[in-house]
């Protein structure tokens, strides 16, 4: 930088030297000439008026007499003066040589030409006689009696040039000594220059470094020292940011290390741009995997494809790593989250295997104990019904019976639902798939309660059709949940309609009644074992909380949508969608 300066600077100042030393010379050079050619018109006025005065005072009787006296005045080694008739004949030259009638006519000459024309110009030429170039100036004298005569005065050309000759000695040395200077001067402002942008980068460099060192505010320059402190300014406020921003920073990797998840952030070219310690644990690999590919990471290739698998979609799955069970979200970042595309991707990878194991648990157990419950329950109903069989029970006695037979109904019907919903969380039933109508299912569960739909007066219909692949007695058991959910909260005179709409991407059914509704706080959570919104009138319709539950696990079965819609007092309205 210094160097680059110094020579940016030095060859300024030298080309501005040199162009002032040649502007000198050429000056010089026009000032000699015009100098010479000055002389030669005072000296020609002066020889004009000697001539005038030798005539005037009567010195001179004829021109030969004129013209010695003329030669007594002028040294021959001054100038060359040359008279000429107006005829162009030269009558006298002060320079040796020739004699008169010897010299050619001049009236060619363009000097001559320019005097006899009352035009007297400086004419600069070569000359024959001498072999070197001239300066000639001629002027038209009027002498009276002696008629009009050219008077010309010449000098060599070479004298002007050196002139110029002994002033180049000076400026040679002017020359040398302003190069020395203005490199001297040059090295000085570059010194000066790098010194003070080293100060600056010094002072950016320690920024970058992490420790903060203000610029020296030291310079005499306004300017300069208003630039230094603005510099200083934003230095001081963006490390005060660096320093906010590494501590969020640090902040947020302590969360993101103590967060049991795995989170793995990715880039375009699925290469890792972070890994918290949750996910350097679950896959057993250290932190050189950041910037690596992601297969580096996560050695199961068919997980990593899954991963990568929709690169501008959000996606959630289950996944079987070896003894554990995996649920993996990925999150794609957004273009205008992630302009640089630093990032592309971020996978969270819940380790859910306690928690299935425990579902398990509680599947086995929830199985169990309703298979154990089975038999009892089927003796105390078939008990029952011995007893009510008899004649000549009491009162008191049939009613108590009465009343046990019915809740041991309720009680099979129960545990009849909770083995069902069991074996659909194992995943423990069979499947027959084949096609199944769904007008046809609907048609046979609206046959099955007859009898209550009859006895509620509730007006049925049946619109549309359509067919699922699937296995008949689940279809069975889901519309059977729906429709007696329907008819058991329906009012008298109500409304049951039940439409499927078959398109070309999927097949719909809906179960809408005219009953009582459903608050709207509890429509997320009527798919939960035993919820019950109104327990009473549950348990006088006879219901156990799990038939919607039932129809939520052969929902997803068969990769269904379910959407739920209800209002008090005006009805509930539950759609199924299955894709094709």
């Amino acid at each position: 930088m210094r160097r680059k300066t110094f020579i940016k600077i030095f060859t300024l100042a030298l080309c501005l030297i040199l162009v002032v030393f040649v502007a000198g010379l050429i000056g010089m050079h026009q000032t000699s000439k015009r100098m010479t050619e000055d002389r030669l018109v005072t000296e020609c006025s002066l020889v004009s008026n000697v001539l005038k005065n030798e005539i005037a005072n009567g010195d001179s009787t004829d021109m030969d007499t004129l013209l010695k006296s003329l030669k007594a005045h002028y040294r021959e080694d001054e100038f060359r003066i040359t008279v000429i008739k107006t005829d162009g004949t030269v009558i006298y030259d002060s320079e040796p040589g020739k004699d008169e009638g010897e010299y050619e006519t001049h009236l060619d000459r363009e000097e001559i030409k320019y005097a006899l024309n009352g035009e007297s110009k400086t004419v600069e030429r070569y000359s024959d006689s001498f072999d070197c170039t001239m300066t000639y100036y001629a002027e038209k004298v009027e002498l009276g009696s002696y008629g009009d005569i050219v008077l010309r005065l010449a000098v060599r050309s070479s004298e002007i040039t050196e002139y110029v000759y002994v002033s180049l000695s000076v400026l040679l040395v002017a020359l040398i000594v302003a190069i020395i200077v203005s490199a001297w001067f040059s090295a000085i402002i570059s010194k000066d220059v790098s010194t003070k942008i080293s100060q600056v980068a010094y002072g950016l460099k320690s920024l970058n470094d992490g420790e903060y060192v203000p610029i020296e505010i030291n310079s005499n320059e306004p300017e300069l020292r208003s630039v230094y402190a603005e510099i200083n300014e934003l230095n001081a406020y963006v490390h005060a940011k660096i320093v906010s921003e590494e501590q969020e920073k640090r902040k947020l990797n302590e969360v993101l290390d103590n967060v049991t998840q795995g989170i793995i952030v990715f880039d375009d070219e699925n290469r890792v741009v972070f890994a918290n310690n949750s996910a350097l644990t679950l896959f057993n690999n250290g932190a050189g995997c950041v910037g690596k590919k992601l297969f580096y990471l996560i050695s199961d290739l068919k997980l990593v494809e899954k991963i990568t698998t929709f690169p501008t979609q959000n996606t959630s799955f289950e996944y079987r790593l070896e003894d554990k069970d995996l649920t993996v979200t990925v999150k794609r970042i957004l273009d205008s989250l992630n302009p640089e595309n630093v990032a592309s991707s971020i996978v969270i990878i819940t380790d859910t295997t306690p928690e299935k194991q425990m579902v398990k648990q509680k599947s086995d157990f929830f199985a169990n104990a309703s298979h154990e419950l089975k038999t009892p329950i089927t003796v105390m109903q078939g008990l029952a019904e011995i007893s009510l069989s008899k004649e000549g029970l009491e009162p008191s006695t049939k009613k108590s019976m009465e009343r046990i037979h019915k809740e041991s109904l309720r009680m099979a019907s129960l545990i009849s639902d909770m083995l069902k919903l069991s074996k659909l969380e194992r995943n423990d039933t069979e499947e027959t798939l084949t096609t199944v109508d769904l007008e046809a299912i609907a048609k046979e569960v609206i046959a099955e309660l007859d009898e209550k739909i009859e006895r509620k007066k509730i007006a049925v219909t049946i619109l549309g059709n359509g067919e699922v692949q699937a296995d008949p007695m689940k279809i069975y058991e889901l519309i059977s949940n729906l429709v007696s959910n329907a008819v058991s909260y329906n009012k008298e005179n109500g409304r049951l309609d039940i439409i499927i709409t078959n398109t070309s991407s999927s097949v719909t059914l809906k179960v809408i009644d005219t009953g009582i509704g459903i608050e709207k706080e509890h429509i997320p959570r009527l798919c939960e074992r035993f919820y019950r919104v109104d327990k009473s009138r549950s348990k006088k319709t006879g219901g156990t909380g799990l038939g919607l539950a039932i129809v939520k696990h052969i929902c997803a079965l068969y990769n269904a949508k379910m959407k739920i819609e209800s209002e008090i007092d005006k009805g509930t309205e539950v759609e199924i969608v299955f894709t094709k």
